[in-house]
C-alpha cells in the first residue's frame, strides 16, 4: 500500500511539487508533501510519551477544503509524519496539543482518512485512535487565528480497557 512505504512518499512528494499542476493542488493539506520531521514509533516506546515543540498555523485555510474536516490556518505540508508500528497490541494512541492560542489537529491516518480535533482540553485539540493501526500518521497543528503560535506536540499510546 502507498501509505505504507514512507521512502516512496518522499519520491512521490518531489515528483508532484516538480509539476506545474502542483501549484493549483497545493490549497489544502497534502499528506503527499513531505513533514519537516519524520519519526519512527511503536506503541511500546510511545508509552513514553513523545513531544516535540513547533509552530502551530499556515496559510492554508482548512474552511476552504470542502472534502476535509475541520476550521482554522495550518500548512500545506504535515509538521509532524509518524511511522508507527502498532505491534498487534491495540493501543489507544493519543495525540494532542498545548499552546497557549487556540489550536487545531489534523491527522492524516494510514488509511488516508482524516480526523480534526479542536477545544477538547481546554482550548488545545486531542485526538485519541483506539486500536491504532500500524502505518504512517500525518500530523498538521493549525491556529483558528489566522497567526501562528508557538506549541508543544505530543503523542502517547495507553492500554485500552
Amino acid at each position: 500500500m502507498l501509505r505504507s512505504c514512507l521512502h516512496l512518499k518522499v519520491c512521490l512528494g518531489l515528483a508532484i511539487a516538480a509539476t506545474p499542476l502542483a501549484a493549483a493542488a497545493q490549497d489544502c493539506p497534502d499528506w503527499r508533501l513531505v513533514a519537516p520531521k519524520t519519526i519512527e514509533a511503536s506503541a511500546t516506546s510511545l508509552f513514553s510519551r513523545y513531544q516535540t515543540p513547533l509552530i502551530a498555523g499556515g496559510s492554508v485555510n482548512l474552511t476552504s477544503c470542502l472534502s476535509m474536516p475541520g476550521i482554522g490556518y495550518l500548512a500545506e505540508a504535515p509538521d509532524l509524519s509518524v511511522e508507527y508500528d502498532g505491534q498487534g497490541d491495540r493501543r489507544l494512541l493519543d495525540i494532542r496539543v498545548q499552546s497557549d492560542c487556540d489550536t487545531t489537529l489534523l491527522v492524516n491516518l494510514p488509511d488516508e482518512q482524516y480526523v480534526y480535533s479542536d477545544d477538547e482540553d481546554g482550548l488545545n485539540p486531542v485526538i485519541r485512535i483506539s486500536a491504532a493501526q500500524t502505518g504512517l500518521y500525518d500530523i498538521w497543528v493549525g491556529t483558528i487565528e489566522p497567526a501562528n503560535c508557538a506549541a508543544i506536540l505530543m503523542i502517547e499510546t495507553f492500554d485500552e480497557s
